[in-house]
């Protein structure tokens, strides 16, 4: 998150400005949120859901999505409090997207999306501009 390289890193360096809000949001919206949701509320959570039903393919899914989030932000801390709460929080919003999704828009990613979109958007200002 902090790393030079990182989009967030980037968009600290370059600052509040109309080309990193822009960037920010086209980062925030599409390479994160929407590839996500394709891939885990769109191939994966539907996929799951399919062959295993909805409580157990919603679980699993949630449980891959937060094991993602774990071993990325493993590669900034060690810290196993902080790791437990990136795993149950990403876990727990990911189950209530695959929720959302399929209980409450007829399968559409759009409602999952742009609660994700809004949540990047969120935490990219926040590390990229005010960390």
């Amino acid at each position: 998150m902090f790393n030079p390289h990182s989009i967030t890193g980037k968009l600290g360096e370059m600052g509040v400005g109309t080309n990193s809000i822009i960037i920010l949001l086209i980062v925030a919206i599409f390479k994160t949120s929407f590839a996500e949701e394709i891939l885990f509320r769109g191939f994966i959570g539907k996929g799951l859901i399919n062959s295993m039903r909805f409580i157990k393919g919603n679980t699993l899914q949630a449980i891959i999505f937060g094991v993602l989030h774990l071993a990325l932000f493993a590669t900034i801390t060690l810290n196993l409090s902080i790791l437990s709460i990136i795993f149950i929080s990403t876990a727990l919003i990911a189950y209530v997207f695959g929720y959302l999704n399929e209980k409450k828009a007829n399968g559409s990613i759009i409602p999952s999306w742009i609660a994700h979109a809004l949540a990047n958007t969120a935490t990219y200002i926040c590390v990229g501009f005010l960390m």
